[in-house]
């Protein structure tokens, strides 16, 4: 989870680690705030415990709600953001029919452009970001058609198209901004297209908000990924949370929906720290375990838990970028042991295709991370 980063400031001051650490919720090892016990909300949100002196969530109000766009009690549009999504209670969300997704391999390169290649890319299987697929203004869909999807991304015809909803603030609130119809829209026109999955947005749980701005975006994601499903797109539910509570209520919400097949997770903000994205893999695995079928879970980020969740979840498939930001970077990844992958220059004449890097890369790459990707239980086992 993240810390919202203070207006004006350098990417450098935005963020405060050991701020951070003192807002993790911890219920080992902090004591319950004091107003949670009297909260309204104390039987959704579980309460918070943290090492940081609070007394309740309240304390996170900025004071300012002329300029806020926080969800929060104190703010004059409380009311209708809680009415935007209905309430807080998950179970108010529709049921959506059961789809059969395209099976997913464990690595899926990202591809964010077609650019610097000449020939398509041979992957059965590409990820491409779900924001690229309207325009930001208008919320028109940009492409529906398999053809002209493929021909804008240099990827076959033919391949299996995942969209990654992972993103930063601004495109997940431009998906919300569209309204329910446009979105509806731009879901048929991916289904037309050749989608075969989407992760939803991963709207975020601050970890300097009040707990009814993480309420409600935990409701919006199971929202939007209703909505994907009831439009026959198979989609995959980013499961964001906070705290235990939090995965509670998703994993009582994924056990009564078996339309849910697929989860979402991300371990490349501040659920990928050490110290907190072993919290965070708990929790994901506790939540499989309570889930009486398989689940296959869909992760950007953390490839050193990769073993852990592989053993926890019956698939496990890793959206993978650095594939085609260090191809576009001009650089190789050679393997450095069985503990890391390291990257060295690989500079190319002026204008020339970056077509045999990638594909090198993509090799390289995929054949490091399907060993790591071998449940810590397997790989246990005696040999011989």
């Amino acid at each position: 989870m993240l810390i919202r980063p203070p207006a004006k400031t350098s990417a450098g001051a935005a963020r405060n680690p050991r701020r951070e650490r003192r807002l993790w919720h911890d219920r080992a090892q902090n004591t319950p705030g004091l107003g949670c016990g009297v909260c309204r909300e104390r039987e959704v949100c579980g309460g918070l415990q943290v090492r940081a002196a609070f007394y309740d969530c309240l304390q996170f109000c900025c004071g300012s709600p002329e300029s806020c766009d926080r969800v929060c009690r104190n703010h004059p549009d409380f009311a209708d953001r809680v009415r935007e999504v209905g309430t807080f209670d998950l179970d108010t969300v529709p049921r959506a029919p059961i789809l059969a997704a395209p099976v997913v391999p464990r690595v899926v390169p990202v591809i964010f452009h077609g650019n610097g290649r000449k020939t398509p890319i041979g992957s059965e299987t590409v990820a491409l970001p779900l924001y690229r697929m309207f325009d930001r203004r208008s919320g028109a869909p940009r492409f529906t058609d398999h053809a002209a999807l493929c021909a804008a991304f240099a990827i076959k015809p033919g391949t299996t198209i995942v969209l990654t909803g992972t993103a930063r603030d601004p495109p997940l609130e431009r998906w919300w901004g569209l309204g329910e119809a446009k979105r509806r829209t731009i879901i048929r026109a991916l289904r037309a297209a050749g989608v075969g999955l989407v992760t939803t947005p991963n709207y975020t749980l601050f970890l300097d908000r009040p707990r009814w701005d993480d309420l409600h975006a935990m409701k919006r994601i199971a929202i939007v990924h209703e909505e994907f499903l009831r439009e026959e797109m198979p989609a995959a539910l980013h499961v964001n949370g906070r705290t235990e509570t939090d995965f509670r209520r998703w994993t009582a919400y994924v056990a009564a929906r078996p339309e849910i097949t697929h989860l979402a997770y991300e371990f490349t903000t501040g659920t990928g720290r050490a110290g907190r994205r072993e919290q965070h893999v708990a929790w994901l695995a506790a939540l499989a375990a309570g889930v009486d079928r398989p689940l296959h879970l869909v992760i950007r980020g953390g490839t050193e838990v990769l073993p852990v969740l592989s053993a926890a979840f019956a698939r496990v498939s890793l959206l993978e970028t650095s594939i085609f930001m260090k191809t576009v970077m001009r650089q190789r990844a050679y393997p450095k042991g069985n503990a890391a992958l390291g990257w060295q220059a690989s500079p190319t004449a002026t204008g020339a295709p970056l077509d045999d890097l990638f594909a090198d890369n993509l090799a390289t790459v995929e054949t490091w991370l399907s060993d790591l990707s071998v449940p810590t239980i397997e790989r246990a086992r005696p040999t011989g």
